[in-house]
């Protein structure tokens, strides 16, 4: 049995913990999915092997192959205040993405399904490119993200939508360049981290900003482009 990775914690405080997914793991169960292999139980595991008494909640979610920040509840009793972090308007959450091509402009604003319904409904994302790389006979850019919603995929919808798919999405990308990039460049999964969440405590009323790291598969996908292209 593969052995699980450890839990590692970016933020915490009095009423929340953050922590960064690796990737290749769900957040909540599912059918074929139990909850000790998911991060709402390994999250929950990690709390009581230090004798924490609480039950720790999801307050989102991120895809399995996504990689990044996590957001918990530590107690019940302050779930509803906690829940809105997620869609205040002051809330930030930013993901660093590779898309194929070279994406023109800093926002996309399209209609995308509802996670409850083909009902299609606004959605935003804001971008910035932060480099270019031209490999394997094509440019890729390196994409800072902003969603200012939250809908399902709505990164890899849109820039799919734009004709920049994220590389290594296996549902809205290039699946014949994808190849390419796997044996070039040694990547299994989409490149697409969750990086920053910043926020203001619904309880304490500061601000709250939090990091997470490139994990070591994207990072070691970076120094190959880099390695490709000098």
């Amino acid at each position: 049995m593969k052995k699980r990775e450890p839990v590692l914690v970016v933020y915490e405080d009095e009423y929340l913990l953050a922590v960064s997914k690796p990737p290749r793991v769900a957040s909540v169960p599912a059918t074929d999915v139990p909850e000790a292999r998911t991060m709402l139980g390994m999250v929950g595991e990690f709390c009581r092997a230090r004798g924490d008494e609480n039950k720790p909640y999801l307050l989102h979610r991120i895809d399995m192959q996504t990689s990044g920040i996590l957001l918990f509840g530590k107690y019940e009793r302050d779930r509803e205040k906690l829940e809105g972090i997620l869609t205040a308007k002051d809330t930030i959450k930013k993901y660093l993405t590779l898309v194929r091509g070279i994406p023109k402009g800093t926002v996309i604003t399209a209609k995308l399904k509802a996670r409850t319904s083909d009902e299609k409904i606004f959605a935003q994302t804001k971008y910035r490119v932060m480099k270019i790389y031209r490999v394997l006979k094509t440019a890729l850019s390196l994409v800072e993200a902003e969603i200012k919603t939250g809908r399902k995929h709505q990164i890899r919808q849109h820039f799919a939508d734009i004709h920049c798919p994220v590389v290594m999405d296996q549902t809205y990308g290039d699946r014949e360049f994808n190849t390419k990039f796997r044996t070039s460049f040694r990547l299994g999964r989409q490149f697409l981290h969750s990086a920053l969440l910043e926020f203001t405590h619904p309880i304490t009323g500061l601000r709250v900003r939090i990091l997470a790291k490139l994990p070591i598969d994207l990072e070691n996908a970076l120094k190959r482009l880099e390695v490709s292209v000098s």
